[in-house]
């Protein structure tokens, strides 16, 4: 009798038993972070609290800060200030906070949004071993699955966008018209979409310019129905920090964190850009490696910016087409996450939550 070998669980070599165990070991790390505390940040509870206000107020929000939101418990956390994201990030708490507003369950869909960024990722550039180096990116399993931040979500939008550009789809200026209303970052890729619109073939051309404006109804909505964006152009609408800020000689920018951290960052800043420099003359190709050269520049040099920023590097690294080059830069846009990677190792490090913040978390983790 004849039996047909069951391959469901046999693998092809070596690579594929250490593939498997990566992603495994990487599920594990995440969904342990999903039901602890987030001690450094307090984002995810002001960003479902805002949520959860939405069916109550709807884009009038954005003329409201979060002491207008009492009793709720976010009303004590950046009281003073208004919402600034855009609006697709609104609308994505709304849904979150009405189905729980339990900060476990909004790190857990935080973190399927970076399951679906690897899986487009690995798609997108047909190379499995990319998107498993997103998934285990330290930035992104730290400050997503731990701290709630919801850089992942944007970046789901931006690859999204970039994989439906690759397949020359003219719905792709529609999606990146979507990702640039979670956060501002995926502008950055505008002239890789420039480049590739249909500028010899006007009924093309005018469907993809009718797919990015419809796109951003959202944003006019919000426009007229509340005060967006004018609150996130008000002047030092939140304090202008920067521990990632090019001037080191001012200790105050980096008063919490160990300085061999902060240097280690500086110079994997500046040997990145060396690096994008040699990948241009090697390429013989600029756009694509606009994104992450300004991207990096930006945050260094912008009055307020955070670690987890750099969690959207890979993104601006998926356009670059050369496979070596590319997955270098994904391995160095891990390495950008020190800090995250000190904290998974050795423990948190730098600014923390205070004591007061830790027990607010503790009592509205399962939900408020």
């Amino acid at each position: 009798m004849n039996l047909k070998k069951n391959h469901l669980f046999t693998f092809k070599s070596s690579w594929d038993v250490l593939f498997v165990a990566l992603l495994v070991a990487g599920l594990a790390l995440r969904l342990t972070y999903c039901f602890l505390l987030t001690p450094y940040t307090t984002d995810l509870m002001r960003n479902i609290g805002f949520g959860k206000a939405f069916p109550i107020y709807g884009f009038a929000l954005y003329d409201m800060t979060a002491f207008d939101l009492s009793p709720w418990p976010c009303q004590f956390l950046w009281h003073n200030y208004h919402y600034t994201y855009p609006p697709m990030t609104l609308l994505l708490f709304s849904v979150i906070s009405a189905i729980s507003t339990s900060l476990a369950f909004g790190k857990i869909i935080l973190t399927l949004f970076d399951v679906l960024g690897a899986w487009i990722i690995g798609k997108a550039s047909g190379d499995r071993w990319l998107g498993l180096l997103y998934w285990l990116n330290p930035i992104s399993i730290w400050y997503t699955s731990r701290e709630g931040q919801f850089e992942g979500y944007v970046i789901f939008w931006t690859v999204l966008a970039l994989w439906a550009l690759m397949k020359k789809k003219p719905w792709a200026y529609g999606l990146i018209g979507i990702a640039v209303q979670t956060k501002l970052f995926p502008m950055f890729l505008g002239l890789v979409f420039v480049q590739r619109m249909s500028w010899k073939k006007p009924k093309r051309l005018a469907c993809e310019l009718g797919w990015g404006v419809v796109s951003f109804l959202p944003s006019v909505a919000a426009h007229f129905f509340g005060g967006y964006p004018q609150h996130l152009m008000e002047k030092q609408y939140v304090p202008p920090v920067n521990p990632l800020s090019w001037i080191i000689d001012d200790p105050t920018r980096f008063v919490h964190f160990p300085m061999p951290l902060i240097y280690t960052h500086l110079f994997l800043s500046i040997g990145f850009l060396f690096f994008c420099v040699y990948g241009i003359k090697r390429t013989q190709c600029v756009i694509p490696w606009v994104a992450p050269i300004v991207f990096v520049i930006m945050v260094r040099s912008s009055q307020m910016a955070q670690f987890w920023y750099f969690m959207m590097l890979p993104a601006f690294c998926l356009p670059i087409e050369d496979k070596t080059l590319r997955r270098i830069l994904f391995v160095w846009c891990a390495a950008f996450g020190v800090v995250s990677i000190y904290s998974i190792f050795i423990g948190p490090v730098g600014y923390q939550n205070p004591p007061d913040v830790m027990f607010l978390l503790s009592k509205v983790f399962w939900g408020f």
